[in-house]
């Protein structure tokens, strides 16, 4: 009895923990900004990490004297729906013919029209190489720029969608639930092998995870409750409590690493990438991503990507429900995303994105300093900022 009770208490002390280090790097605190001898007294909030200081917009455009925008795009010309941006598609499995009983189950020939369709309407499929670049490096990408993934790794893959993709001329990317690659059940969906994932990457496919062995559900509670397992506490029936932040993390790190390891020996992998089982993910999973060098990953959700969105937003193309042009609609008529001025000149964010906090606009100074070639130094200590102009930068006394 007494075990279990310390047991439930040191669960608790870790919650409250996890919470503090959390809430500290949201939470706002004092700083100063010296801008060639002028002193500006503000707050800060840092979203990701130190580096990643966050101040009022009012302070901060009265530090780089010019004005601030955050606001949706404005309007672009005909044919253009969105530019510094990429729409993600998300497919999993292909048929031969129509599957109507199975509506998430995308024929052949609706893919076809949709690649097509892409192509008339002035679409650009990237690689997942100028997605990297795009996302970690500054790269640009054209405008209407679309990546393409599937998931799950089946074998409809090679058979159908390879033959269509090279057809117009496009790459996709396909993440692998790789224990079933290394161990394939004949009783299940038939799915890729090596020798096919080999050679589909010689012609411009990409491979990437989709965990090694958490595609599936896990028990979460006494009662047979039932969640994704790579964002879930799963329940130890022998012990009668479910797994402490350190067990599960611990747990979903050797698996990405697994998958990792195998990907880099079959496929010589020298990038990493993941899409989430079902899309679902806690910030300790994130973490562990982190942690093993994997900076891209892919969610389930409805909305196109700036390079801010490090954990991507993908929209579903797999739907026999829709015609390819009711699919492509979705694309065109996404909200229009959000852009960052300086005196009405588009930034192209890397890192945060501007975020209300309790009313006001906290914007990412630093990302700032540096489009302006601003000298920035930061003392974490004394959280004193200082400025110094140079090479054009435009600080102004």
């Amino acid at each position: 009895m007494h075990t279990k009770k310390y047991m439930i208490l040191l669960v608790i002390v870790l919650l409250i923990s996890l919470a503090a280090i959390f809430n500290n790097q949201h939470e706002s605190s004092a700083v100063t900004i010296d801008v060639n001898g002028q002193i500006i007294k503000t707050v800060a909030t840092y979203p990701g990490s130190p580096d990643e200081l966050m101040i009022p917009k009012a302070a901060a455009e009265q530090a780089l004297n010019m004005h601030i925008g955050w606001q949706k795009q404005g309007p672009l010309p005909k044919g253009i729906y969105y530019r510094d941006h990429v729409a993600v598609l998300m497919y999993h499995h292909l048929s031969e013919k129509p599957m109507p009983q199975f509506p998430w189950i995308l024929s052949a020939d609706r893919f076809d029209d949709q690649m097509n369709l892409l192509k008339q309407e002035g679409f650009h499929v990237i690689t997942m190489e100028q997605y990297r670049e795009f996302m970690l490096n500054g790269g640009a990408v054209p405008d209407n720029a679309v990546l393409l993934t599937f998931d799950d790794g089946y074998e409809s893959f090679y058979e159908l969608a390879f033959p269509i993709l090279k057809k117009y001329g496009y790459t996709a990317v396909n993440f692998v639930i790789v224990s079933t690659i290394d161990h394939p059940d004949p009783n299940s969906v038939p799915k890729l092998n090596w020798e096919q994932m080999r050679e589909m990457k010689r012609d411009g496919m990409g491979f990437y995870s989709h965990t090694y062995d958490l595609h599936h559900y896990g028990i979460v509670d006494a009662e047979g409750g039932e969640r994704p397992a790579a964002s879930a506490l799963l329940y130890i029936d022998d012990e009668n409590r479910n797994e402490m932040n350190t067990e599960y993390y611990n747990r979903v790190t050797r698996d990405l690493a697994k998958a990792e390891q195998r990907l880099k020996e079959e496929l010589g992998n020298t990038d990493s990438a993941i899409a989430f089982p079902y899309g679902s993910y806690n910030d300790r999973l994130l973490s562990a991503c982190d942690s093993l060098g994997i900076p891209l990953t892919f969610k389930i959700q409805d909305g196109i990507n700036a390079r801010t969105d490090r954990n991507a937003s993908r929209i579903n193309g797999g739907s026999q429900n829709l015609t390819a042009v009711q699919t492509l609609e979705q694309v065109k008529h996404i909200d229009s995303p959000m852009e960052l001025t300086l005196n009405n000149q588009r930034v192209a964010l890397i890192g945060s994105a501007p975020e209300m906090r309790k009313g006001t606009l906290m914007v990412p100074f630093m990302q700032l300093c540096k489009d302006l070639h601003i000298d920035l130094n930061y003392d974490q200590k004394s959280r004193i900022v200082k400025l110094n102009a140079h090479n054009g930068g435009l600080v102004k006394d």
